[in-house]
C-alpha cells in the first residue's frame, strides 16, 4: 500500500510530522488491514522519538487493545514500559517489562526488557532485591 510505504519511508528518514500524518490516515482509512497495527505502532514510535512519552503510551495502548494479534504486540508492550520509565512511572514500567518477559519469552523484546530490568536492579524471576 502506497500510503503505508510513504509513511514508513518518511519515518525512516526522520520526517516525523509527515509520517505521523500518513500513519494516522492509514489507521483511519484502513483499520482492518494487517498493516493497521503496524501503522498504529509507528504512531507510538514517532511520539517516543520526539520525547512525547505520554502520547506514545496512548498509541501503544491502542495497539495492545485493538490489535491483540499484532506482530507488534511485544514491541508495543516493551516500548510502553520504556515510556513509562521515562515518565518516572517506575512501578508501571517495571510491571509492563516483566509482562513482556513473561508473555514473549525468547523474543528480542524480551531480551531488551530483561536488560532494562537488570539495569534497574529488578530481578526478572519475580522477587526484587535491593
Amino acid at each position: 500500500d502506497t500510503l503505508y510505504q510513504n509513511a514508513l519511508r518518511d519515518y525512516t528518514t526522520g520526517k516525523y510530522d509527515m509520517s505521523s500524518q500518513e500513519f494516522g490516515d492509514y489507521v483511519k482509512n484502513y483499520p482492518n488491514t494487517d498493516l493497521a497495527s503496524n501503522a498504529q505502532f509507528y504512531l507510538g514510535e514517532i511520539s517516543y522519538q520526539q520525547g512525547n512519552y505520554k502520547d506514545a503510551i496512548t498509541q501503544y495502548n491502542l495497539v495492545l487493545n485493538n490489535y491483540p494479534q499484532s506482530y507488534k504486540l511485544s514491541a508495543s508492550l516493551m516500548k510502553k514500559g520504556m515510556a513509562e520509565l521515562e515518565l518516572g512511572m517506575k512501578a508501571t514500567g517495571i510491571r509492563d517489562l516483566k509482562e513482556v518477559v513473561r508473555r514473549f519469552p525468547g523474543s528480542d523484546e524480551s531480551r531488551r526488557a530483561s536488560a532494562k530490568l537488570k539495569e534497574l536492579g529488578v530481578s526478572t524471576t519475580g522477587s526484587a532485591h535491593h
